[in-house]
């Protein structure tokens, strides 16, 4: 008997044992010092519209040293099974707390990142479990910020999701994935309806998803005339077509509300139970101009192209506005109930880029986002309710900072002098372009009695400069 169990303690911890090591382990990422000097205040990842340039709390400059945007990540080889290989990759990084703190240790919270494994089968076949980039990301202009071109050109989405992708006829790929669909402050503004009745825990006032998000994208590639670096790896002319859409639901309730153009309504309005429906189409070109035939890069250059268009972008990892506004009867003594409606933009960007040698190279990007079909600003509420003292408000987290435009440029200097370490130089331009002037009806938030508007262009000047050690 005792011989027995000693047999069976022996294999319950030979068979773990024997688990881990059909199993492989390898450690990735890298360490990033990012500093930068801005010309107002502005977040680390420029993914924000620029505040007003003659906002009296905005109009100085701003420093910051900072190893937020260092990451490290884990990839996992499995053992094969039902024929494919089995792969994990898990990655964390340090962006959950906002980069504001003035101490001398910063005490940044890891964060989640990417958590997913996928099945690759001979056939040309992979499918994905977890979460991971969505169809939307896989191009990234080459700048020293992270998330690059989130308001204006550059999705920045990761989601639990299964994917499917499957390579057909050579040169083409289809994939399409089903996934969390983003609702609450992400769709809707922050909190946007504070007469709403209690919801429950964990919900945001004013809406929530009711189908999965799912995208669809289909891409072509060739190598022609050969290719060009992109992120350091030779990639051939690349075009790719990509649609992404989800369903979510609007809560009725009362709201006090103020029109677009600053009138205030002193009295609640009813918010209709109604349906909308983001979506998202974009389409991808990388064409190698200089082309090379091997892994010398020295002299080659590339253009990038990613157009896009939509309604609620935000849905689909697009920052810069609040998504949604609230139309009205413009007899503003005559107001009807209302039904929500997601603002509609379309944007883009263009990358250029150089490799001087295998060492230096030099990348331009410009990109730009647009709100269109507003007929009359007078149609439109604010979600948020706002005193007749102070007008809106200029914070993110209403409609009364909404961006009719926005335009940004990057210029930025590379220097890899081996594969583990990148330094680069940066300067940045950005300008927004509100949809109405602020306080437009009386004071300037935080100084009582200085009555005035605020200018509905904010411009933000950059200088930044990254070390990067991969590893």
């Amino acid at each position: 008997m005792k011989k027995i169990l000693i047999c069976a303690v022996v294999l319950c911890l030979l068979a773990p044992a024997a688990a881990f090591a059909a199993t492989e382990f390898s450690l990735g990422g890298f360490i990033k010092l990012d500093t930068y000097y801005d010309s107002s205040q502005q977040a680390m990842t420029l993914e924000y519209p620029v505040n007003r340039t003659n906002d009296p709390n905005f109009n100085h400059g701003n420093l910051r040293f900072t190893a937020q945007g260092s990451r490290f990540n884990f990839t996992i080889k499995g053992p094969e099974v039902l024929g494919a290989k089995l792969t994990g990759f898990l990655e964390m990084d340090f962006e959950q707390t906002t980069d504001t703190s003035t101490a001398a240790t910063q005490g940044y919270t890891p964060r989640l990142r990417n958590a997913m494994f996928r099945m690759n089968w001979p056939c040309d076949t992979e499918l994905i479990f977890g979460q991971y980039w969505t169809l939307l990301c896989d191009y990234f202009p080459e700048s020293t910020e992270d998330s690059p071109y989130r308001t204006t050109g550059a999705p920045n989405e990761r989601i639990p999701q299964i994917r499917l992708t499957q390579k057909f006829a050579g040169d083409w790929t289809a994939a399409g994935l089903v996934g969390e669909a983003l609702a609450g402050d992400s769709i809707l503004g922050t909190n946007p309806y504070s007469g709403f009745p209690s919801v429950p825990t964990g919900t945001v006032n004013g809406g929530d998803a009711e189908t999965p998000q799912v995208q669809g994208q289909i891409k072509y590639a060739h190598d022609w005339w050969g290719k060009a670096a992109y992120y350091g790896i030779p990639l051939p002319f690349t075009a790719a077509v990509t649609a992404a859409w989800q369903r979510n639901v609007i809560r009725s309730g009362d709201v006090s509300a103020s029109s677009l153009n600053g009138t205030v309504i002193n009295e609640s309005v009813f918010v209709n139970h109604t349906y909308v429906s983001p979506w998202m189409m974009q389409g991808s070109l990388f064409i190698p101009v200089i082309s090379t035939c091997d892994a010398n890069l020295a002299g080659t250059a590339h253009l990038l192209f990613e157009p896009w268009v939509g309604q609620g972008v935000n849905a689909f990892g697009m920052d810069g506005d609040q998504a949604a506004t609230l139309k009205f009867d413009n007899n503003l003594d005559k107001l009807l109930s209302f039904d929500e409606e997601l603002s509609k933009r379309y944007g883009g960007y263009v990358e250029g880029q150089y490799y001087i040698d295998n060492q230096w190279f030099v990348n331009a990007s410009v990109a730009f986002t647009k709100v269109y079909d507003i007929k009359n600003f007078n149609d439109y509420l604010y979600t948020s309710p706002t005193s007749s003292s102070t007008g809106p408000s200029t914070t993110s987290g209403n409609l009364a900072a909404q961006i009719r435009e926005q335009k940004q440029a990057e210029l930025t200097l590379w220097y890899r002098p081996v594969a583990a370490l990148k330094f680069g130089l940066e300067y940045a331009f950005v300008q927004s372009e509100y949809l109405t002037d602020a306080y437009p009806n009386g004071d300037i938030a935080g100084t009582p009695g200085q009555r005035g508007d605020l200018s509905r262009l904010g411009n933000e000047h950059r200088v930044e400069f990254v070390g990067i050690f991969y590893f």
